[in-house]
Protein backbone atom coordinates (compact mmCIF):
# COMPACT_ATOMS: atom_id res chain seq x y z
CA UNK A 1 0.00 0.00 0.00
CA UNK A 2 2.88 2.38 0.95
CA UNK A 3 4.36 1.59 -2.01
CA UNK A 4 1.31 2.27 -4.37
CA UNK A 5 0.85 6.13 -2.82
CA UNK A 6 4.84 6.54 -3.37
CA UNK A 7 4.80 5.56 -6.76
CA UNK A 8 1.84 7.86 -7.13
CA UNK A 9 3.53 10.72 -5.30
CA UNK A 10 6.11 10.66 -7.85
CA UNK A 11 4.82 13.56 -10.20
CA UNK A 12 5.15 17.50 -8.65
CA UNK A 13 1.10 17.64 -9.02
CA UNK A 14 0.75 14.57 -7.44
CA UNK A 15 3.03 15.47 -4.45
CA UNK A 16 1.21 19.18 -4.52
CA UNK A 17 -2.39 17.46 -4.36
CA UNK A 18 -1.14 14.76 -1.52
CA UNK A 19 0.05 17.79 0.46
CA UNK A 20 -2.69 20.06 0.24
CA UNK A 21 -4.88 16.71 1.20
CA UNK A 22 -3.00 16.43 4.49
CA UNK A 23 -2.65 20.35 5.26
CA UNK A 24 -6.83 19.89 5.04
CA UNK A 25 -6.58 17.33 7.28
CA UNK A 26 -4.93 18.64 9.58
CA UNK A 27 -6.89 21.55 10.10
CA UNK A 28 -9.88 20.10 9.57
CA UNK A 29 -8.74 17.60 12.87
CA UNK A 30 -7.20 20.71 14.71
CA UNK A 31 -10.21 23.12 13.88
CA UNK A 32 -11.56 21.73 17.48
CA UNK A 33 -8.70 23.50 19.23
CA UNK A 34 -9.02 26.98 17.21
CA UNK A 35 -12.89 27.31 17.02
CA UNK A 36 -14.47 30.20 19.12
CA UNK A 37 -15.59 27.91 21.53
CA UNK A 38 -12.36 26.25 22.59
CA UNK A 39 -10.65 27.75 26.08
CA UNK A 40 -14.17 28.89 27.05
CA UNK A 41 -14.46 28.90 30.92
CA UNK A 42 -17.50 29.12 33.15
CA UNK A 43 -16.53 30.00 36.74
CA UNK A 44 -17.83 31.53 39.77
CA UNK A 45 -17.51 35.50 40.15
CA UNK A 46 -14.41 36.22 41.91
CA UNK A 47 -13.81 39.57 43.42
CA UNK A 48 -9.85 39.47 43.38
CA UNK A 49 -9.35 37.78 40.21
CA UNK A 50 -12.35 39.39 38.00
CA UNK A 51 -13.26 42.64 39.70
CA UNK A 52 -11.46 44.90 37.36
CA UNK A 53 -11.93 43.32 34.20
CA UNK A 54 -16.15 42.93 35.15
CA UNK A 55 -15.69 47.03 35.68
CA UNK A 56 -14.44 47.72 33.03
CA UNK A 57 -16.65 45.65 30.38
CA UNK A 58 -19.22 46.74 32.58
CA UNK A 59 -18.85 50.70 32.18
CA UNK A 60 -18.13 49.74 28.21
CA UNK A 61 -21.22 48.25 27.64
CA UNK A 62 -23.18 50.95 30.62
CA UNK A 63 -25.47 51.83 27.86
CA UNK A 64 -26.65 48.72 26.98
CA UNK A 65 -26.96 47.62 30.83
CA UNK A 66 -28.46 50.11 32.46
CA UNK A 67 -30.45 53.04 32.11
CA UNK A 68 -29.36 54.46 35.26
CA UNK A 69 -26.00 56.73 34.33
CA UNK A 70 -25.37 56.16 38.15
CA UNK A 71 -25.98 52.80 38.50
CA UNK A 72 -23.77 51.87 41.60
CA UNK A 73 -21.66 48.94 39.47
CA UNK A 74 -18.87 48.91 42.21
CA UNK A 75 -21.26 48.22 45.37
CA UNK A 76 -23.31 45.52 42.92
CA UNK A 77 -20.38 43.33 42.55
CA UNK A 78 -18.79 44.40 45.61
CA UNK A 79 -21.97 43.58 47.88
CA UNK A 80 -24.62 41.90 45.86
CA UNK A 81 -22.37 39.15 44.47
CA UNK A 82 -22.25 35.62 46.05
CA UNK A 83 -22.79 35.87 49.51
CA UNK A 84 -21.85 32.71 51.99
CA UNK A 85 -24.95 34.56 54.06
CA UNK A 86 -28.25 32.68 53.49
CA UNK A 87 -29.82 35.46 54.80
CA UNK A 88 -29.21 37.88 51.72
CA UNK A 89 -32.77 37.12 49.97
CA UNK A 90 -32.30 37.92 46.12
CA UNK A 91 -28.35 37.00 47.12
CA UNK A 92 -26.93 37.84 43.11
CA UNK A 93 -25.22 35.12 41.42
CA UNK A 94 -22.34 36.34 38.75
CA UNK A 95 -20.82 33.79 36.45
CA UNK A 96 -18.06 34.57 34.09
CA UNK A 97 -16.67 33.61 31.23
CA UNK A 98 -13.09 33.38 30.48
CA UNK A 99 -11.06 33.00 27.84
CA UNK A 100 -6.88 32.27 28.25
CA UNK A 101 -7.32 34.52 31.47
CA UNK A 102 -9.36 37.27 29.61
CA UNK A 103 -12.64 37.82 30.69
CA UNK A 104 -15.31 37.01 27.57
CA UNK A 105 -18.22 37.42 29.10
CA UNK A 106 -20.30 37.66 32.22
CA UNK A 107 -24.24 37.11 33.36
CA UNK A 108 -25.62 38.05 36.88
CA UNK A 109 -29.01 37.08 38.18
CA UNK A 110 -31.20 36.20 41.28
CA UNK A 111 -34.51 34.63 42.56
CA UNK A 112 -36.48 37.84 42.83
CA UNK A 113 -39.18 35.58 44.63
CA UNK A 114 -39.40 32.05 45.19
CA UNK A 115 -40.67 31.25 41.77
CA UNK A 116 -39.50 33.70 39.93
CA UNK A 117 -36.15 34.56 38.27
CA UNK A 118 -34.55 37.74 37.50
CA UNK A 119 -31.55 38.13 34.96
CA UNK A 120 -30.18 41.29 35.47
CA UNK A 121 -26.77 41.66 33.46
CA UNK A 122 -25.57 40.07 30.70
CA UNK A 123 -22.21 41.62 28.57
CA UNK A 124 -20.26 39.60 26.37
CA UNK A 125 -16.66 41.62 25.78
CA UNK A 126 -16.72 42.75 21.70
CA UNK A 127 -13.49 40.56 21.13
CA UNK A 128 -16.29 37.38 21.94
CA UNK A 129 -19.50 38.39 20.32
CA UNK A 130 -20.99 37.04 17.57
CA UNK A 131 -19.65 33.05 18.76
CA UNK A 132 -23.02 32.25 20.86
CA UNK A 133 -21.76 32.95 23.97
CA UNK A 134 -24.33 35.10 25.11
CA UNK A 135 -26.54 31.84 24.71
CA UNK A 136 -24.21 29.76 26.95
CA UNK A 137 -24.63 32.28 29.43
CA UNK A 138 -28.26 32.25 29.25
CA UNK A 139 -28.68 29.05 29.51
CA UNK A 140 -26.67 28.54 32.20
CA UNK A 141 -28.51 30.93 34.13
CA UNK A 142 -32.27 29.76 32.57
CA UNK A 143 -31.16 26.06 34.08
CA UNK A 144 -29.69 27.36 37.85
CA UNK A 145 -32.41 29.47 38.13
CA UNK A 146 -34.74 26.98 37.39
CA UNK A 147 -33.25 24.56 39.32
CA UNK A 148 -33.93 26.84 42.40
CA UNK A 149 -37.50 26.53 41.10
CA UNK A 150 -38.13 29.36 39.31
CA UNK A 151 -41.67 28.98 37.31
CA UNK A 152 -41.09 32.02 35.42
CA UNK A 153 -37.55 34.18 34.52
CA UNK A 154 -38.02 37.83 33.55
CA UNK A 155 -35.55 40.48 32.13
CA UNK A 156 -35.56 43.62 30.37
CA UNK A 157 -33.18 45.17 27.89
CA UNK A 158 -33.44 48.12 25.66
CA UNK A 159 -35.77 48.31 22.41
CA UNK A 160 -33.01 49.32 20.34
CA UNK A 161 -30.76 46.03 21.50
CA UNK A 162 -31.95 43.97 18.95
CA UNK A 163 -28.57 41.76 19.38
CA UNK A 164 -30.14 40.66 22.81
CA UNK A 165 -33.58 40.27 21.60
CA UNK A 166 -32.35 37.77 19.39
CA UNK A 167 -30.37 35.92 22.11
CA UNK A 168 -33.51 35.71 24.13
CA UNK A 169 -35.84 34.98 21.34
CA UNK A 170 -34.18 32.11 20.17
CA UNK A 171 -33.60 30.32 23.90
CA UNK A 172 -37.73 30.94 24.15
CA UNK A 173 -38.17 34.45 25.78
CA UNK A 174 -41.00 35.98 24.99
CA UNK A 175 -41.90 39.88 25.09
CA UNK A 176 -44.61 40.82 27.59
CA UNK A 177 -44.59 44.30 27.23
CA UNK A 178 -42.71 47.38 26.03
CA UNK A 179 -42.49 51.47 26.56
CA UNK A 180 -40.03 53.96 25.43
CA UNK A 181 -37.57 52.52 27.66
CA UNK A 182 -37.56 48.92 28.32
CA UNK A 183 -38.66 45.89 26.41
CA UNK A 184 -40.09 43.30 29.05
CA UNK A 185 -39.24 39.21 28.80
CA UNK A 186 -40.48 36.31 30.53
CA UNK A 187 -39.76 32.78 29.75
CA UNK A 188 -42.18 30.12 31.10
CA UNK A 189 -40.41 26.62 30.87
Amino acid sequence: MIKKVTESLKSTGARLAFFIFVVGVALFVSRGSCSPSSGIVLTDYNLARDYDQLIALFERNRYWLTTDPNSPTEYIFTHLSPRPDSRYHGQMTVKILRSNGDLAGFVSYYMKRNDVGFILYLGIDERYRGKHLADRLMKHAMDDLLSRGAKRIELITRPTNISAQTVYNRLGFRERGRDNVYVFYEYLP
